[in-house]
């Protein structure tokens, strides 16, 4: 062989092993892991991120996550590592765990399709940094309206009647309850009622009072009406009569002086200046007195009228007749 022939295949194979040589240079890459302690820098002629993790010995658990992922060749110089936060999120009466790479709760909530109404009470603010946080607990708060209807219950009024036999009871008129309605705004946690709210109140239809006569001996006097529930009594039943003329001018049992034009009456034990409402049961007209005076004290009778007060209800020209008296103050 040529001197020359040997200088140009020798020139030949020292250009081949300078292109294998940068050709293996070249296809090395400097590539930065960014992780949670600090960026790794790693050397590789890698392009797979796995493999490229791999070659700088990471060890990855399920918290972490990659980007770009795993399985994608790599396209820049760095490759970014993210730990993730374990997570127990309370709601709906369920518990689950859960690994998330979210900002904060806010973006977690959303992330797991948790839906928060406007009411619902999330125990930790919003935006509270996830790292922070292990568990969550979410109160669902619901509100209804809700009506209830109760009874009103009735009084009794009781008039003693000394001409029924003695420890018996007749009713004249029957009681009846009435009605009312409430109105609340009721408001649970999680199902639970936590507060109720009255929004209204309304009486659907007003108790009827009962009347009852009776001749029951431990009946007491009392003023004004009572519930059916005592043993007090509002009034009497019996016979009344009047006075006038002939007494009009002279003095009272209270010092007052007698005057047939006032609405005035007598009784047997009443205080004075009692006021009662006397109601003629023939005519159904009713006057009301001040007790200013005693009697009267014929049998029978249980209050002597003025001469006025026995006009107003019609009872002058009959002299006597039954009436009720309903003790007002």
């Amino acid at each position: 062989m040529s001197k020359v022939k040997s200088l140009l295949l020798s020139g030949t194979l020292a250009a081949t092993a300078v292109l294998v040589t940068s050709s293996v240079s070249l296809g090395q890459q400097e590539v930065t892991i960014f992780t949670q302690d600090g960026p790794v820098t790693v050397r590789t002629n890698e392009n797979k991120v796995k493999n490229i993790v791999n070659d700088a010995n990471i060890e990855l658990t399920n918290k972490d996550k990659v980007y770009p992922s795993l399985d994608q060749q790599l396209k820049t110089d760095y490759i970014a590592i993210k730990k993730g936060s374990k997570v127990k999120i309370h709601v709906d009466g369920e518990k689950k765990q859960t690994i998330s790479w979210a900002h904060d709760v806010e973006e977690l909530l959303n992330e797991q399709g948790v839906i928060l109404n406007d009411d619902d009470i999330v125990k930790i603010p919003l935006d509270t940094k996830l790292k922070e946080v292990d568990n969550i607990k979410i109160v669902r708060v619901n509100k209804e309206i809700v009506t209830e209807t109760s009874n009103i219950p009735y009084e009794s009024n009781y008039y003693v009647d000394r001409s029924l036999p003695s420890g018996s009871s007749r009713t004249i008129i029957p009681g009846k309850k009435g009605k009312k309605e409430v109105s609340y705004e009721v408001t649970y946690h999680d199902g639970e009622e936590q507060e109720r709210t009255v929004l209204q109140k309304e009486v659907v239809s007003q108790p009827q009072s009962a009347k009852v006569y009776t001749n029951q001996r431990n009946m007491v006097a009392s003023r004004g009406s009572n519930s059916s529930t005592t043993t007090g009594v509002s009034g009497y039943v019996g016979v009344a009569s009047w006075y006038g003329s002939n007494f009009h001018g002279s003095g009272t049992a209270s010092g007052e002086t007698y005057d047939k034009n006032a609405m005035t009456a007598a009784h047997r034990y009443l205080p004075f200046g009692t006021r009662v409402q006397v109601t003629f049961l023939k005519t159904g007209k009713s006057v009301e007195v001040t007790i200013n005076d005693r009697g009267p004290f014929t049998g029978g009778r249980i209050i002597d009228l003025s001469e006025a007060a026995a006009r107003e209800v019609g009872l002058l020209p009959h002299g006597t007749g039954r009436v009720e008296i309903k003790i007002i103050n």
